[in-house]
C-alpha cells in the first residue's frame, strides 16, 4: 500500500497547493460521510453517483451534439441520477461487484510492488548515458518507490512525463508505468480482479444487509485517508514519505477504520430495524 501511495504523492508535489487543500478536505469529508453513514444513507448515495456520472456523460454528449454545456450536464445528472434510485438495488450489486474488484487488485498490486526489487539500468554504458542525460531529463527504471529518495522518486516522475505536459499526462503516464511494473504479474492482476468481483456479487447477492455496509465503508475509509494524504501534501507534508520506513502503519489504520465503520453501521441498521418493528406493535397498543 505504501508504494501507492508514494506514487501518488509523487504524482501530486507539484499540483498547486490550494487545489490540493481543497480536493484532499472534500475528499476527507465525503469519505468519513460514507465510512460511519453510507448504508443509511445509500438511497442519497446512489442518486449522487448517478447525477455525478449523468452529468459526465452529458458533458461529453453536449460537445459532440453542439448543445450548451450546462444544460446538457443538467439533463445527464436529472436522467441518469432518477433512473440509478429507481434501478437502486440493481446498481448496488454492480457497485459492491466493481467495489470488490477493485479491492482486490489494489491488494494484489500493493503485495507486488512492495516485493519488487529495485532495478537500475545496465544496458547502455557510463559515456552514453552521460550524453543522453545533457540533453534530456533522466529516465531511470527503478520500480521500488518506498526505497528510492524523494528527490529521485521526483525525478522518477518527471522522467516519465515533463511537468509541462499537465496533471492528466502524468497520471497516465504514471499508471502506465505503473502496469509496466507489475511485469509478468499483469494476468495474475487479472485474475485477482475477476475472483473479486466474482465474490463481491454474490456476497451482495445472497447478504446484502452485512455486505452493504462493508463496501461502504471500505470506500469511505479509502476516501478519507486518501483526502488527509492530499490535504496534508498540500500543506508541505509529506505523509506517504515520512511513514515509508514503517509501512504497517497505514494498512493497519485502513483495516481497524474498515473494520470500525463496517461494525458501526451495522449497529445502526440493527437498531433503525428493530425501531421499525416496534413501531407498529406500539400503533396497535394505543
Amino acid at each position: 500500500m505504501n508504494e501507492l501511495l508514494l506514487r501518488i504523492e509523487a504524482l501530486c508535489v507539484e499540483v498547486d497547493s490550494s487545489i490540493l487543500v481543497g480536493a484532499g478536505a472534500g475528499m476527507a469529508v465525503v469519505g468519513l460521510f460514507l465510512w460511519l453513514g453510507g448504508a443509511r444513507y445509500s438511497t442519497i448515495v446512489v442518486g449522487l453517483l448517478g447525477a455525478a456520472v449523468g452529468a459526465l456523460i452529458g458533458m461529453l454528449v453536449g460537445q459532440r451534439l453542439g448543445l450548451a454545456p450546462f444544460v446538457s450536464m443538467a439533463a445527464g445528472a436529472v436522467v441518469l441520477s432518477v433512473l440509478s434510485i429507481l434501478a437502486r438495488n440493481v446498481l448496488v450489486i454492480v457497485l459492491a461487484t466493481v467495489i470488490f474488484a477493485l479491492l482486490a487488485a489494489t491488494v494484489y498490486t500493493t503485495v507486488v510492488l512492495d516485493h519488487q526489487p529495485v532495478q537500475e539500468t545496465t544496458t547502455q554504458d557510463t559515456a552514453t548515458r552521460d550524453s543522453l542525460a545533457a540533453q534530456e531529463p533522466p529516465r531511470f527504471v527503478y520500480q521500488s518507490f518506498s526505497r528510492m529518495d524523494p528527490n529521485t522518486r521526483q525525478a522518477y516522475i518527471d522522467g516519465l512525463s515533463a511537468p509541462e505536459e499537465g496533471f492528466q499526462s502524468r497520471m497516465k503516464a504514471v499508471l502506465e508505468d505503473l502496469w509496466e511494473a507489475l511485469g509478468p504479474h499483469k494476468w495474475y492482476l487479472i485474475g485477482a480482479i475477476l475472483i473479486g468481483g466474482v465474490g463481491g456479487f454474490l456476497l451482495i447477492w445472497f447478504i446484502k444487509n452485512v455486505v452493504l455496509p462493508l463496501c461502504y465503508s471500505v470506500v469511505g475509509a479509502t476516501g478519507a485517508l486518501l483526502g488527509v494524504q492530499v490535504l496534508l501534501l498540500g500543506l508541505g507534508a509529506r505523509v506517504a514519505s515520512d511513514l515509508s520506513s514503517r509501512p504497517w502503519i497505514v494498512p493497519a489504520a485502513f483495516g481497524s477504520m474498515t473494520f470500525i465503520g463496517w461494525v458501526r453501521q451495522l449497529l445502526a441498521g440493527r437498531r433503525r430495524h428493530a425501531a421499525a418493528e416496534e413501531a407498529p406493535k406500539e400503533a396497535k397498543h394505543d
